[in-house]
């Protein structure tokens, strides 16, 4: 039990100076948790704001393959640190869906003071089951509502995009309602892997027509 306990204490701090040195980095703050006493959305299945690891996003990112047509759109993306990650690589354009105005607000001073920005940051104060999310080629979350909205979301995207030529990326980080995507046939996952912190993050995408090969990118080490 004491070594249990000290294993947690560890991983805790280490996820407490990968955050701070990873905001350094970048310039911005998009730190601390965010709890809400009251049920939020149209499906009253927001959750709580929490941050994901830097480590998660950046490994993420390495496996894809962006390129500058890619846009990307982060669901849920409250102070930004996701939005701001993707941001920093060579693609048209992040778009940040947030319900929270707070949270907007944040995220937008941390786009402006993002070091090493290399695309647009447009943050949308608005509801992930309502928006649109018509223009997305890569999609990112980290668990920010239940599955009521997941499921209206996915439909969005198959009722707004070619899914059978067009690539769609779906990077869903703590994915505690996975098996919703088992009603989507046309996902597949490609990538399926847990930080050393215990982030565990799954990567979906469509199968396209032979001419048009999903672009799938490789770590080394």
């Amino acid at each position: 039990m004491k070594n249990t306990a000290f294993f947690q204490k560890l991983i805790a701090s280490a996820r407490k100076i990968e955050s701070i040195m990873g905001d350094w980095c970048m310039n911005v703050k998009t730190g601390m948790p965010v709890f809400f006493s009251h049920a939020r959305g149209i499906n009253r299945d927001a959750f709580d704001f929490e941050t994901n690891a830097h480590s998660t996003i950046i490994k993420a990112i390495r496996l894809l393959r962006l390129g500058p047509s890619d846009v990307v759109v982060v669901l849920g993306c409250g102070r930004g640190r996701a939005a701001c990650h993707f941001a920093r690589q060579y693609i048209r354009k992040v778009i940040g869906i947030e319900l929270e105005p707070q949270l907007c607000d944040v995220a937008r001073k941390n786009g402006e003071s993002l070091r090493g920005r290399r695309a647009e940051i447009e943050i949308l104060n608005i509801d992930a089951a309502s928006a649109d999310i018509s223009e997305g080629t890569v999609f990112f979350m980290f668990n920010p509502f239940g599955e009521r909205t997941l499921r209206m979301v996915l439909k969005n995207i198959e009722a707004t995009r070619d899914i059978t030529s067009e690539p769609i990326t779906i990077i869903y980080a703590r994915p505690l309602y996975d098996y919703v995507f088992n009603e989507f046939p046309w996902l597949h996952i490609i990538h399926d892997y847990k930080s050393i912190t215990g982030f565990h993050t799954m990567i979906y995408r469509n199968l396209v027509k032979r001419n048009q090969e999903p672009r799938l990118g490789r770590i080394d080490g």
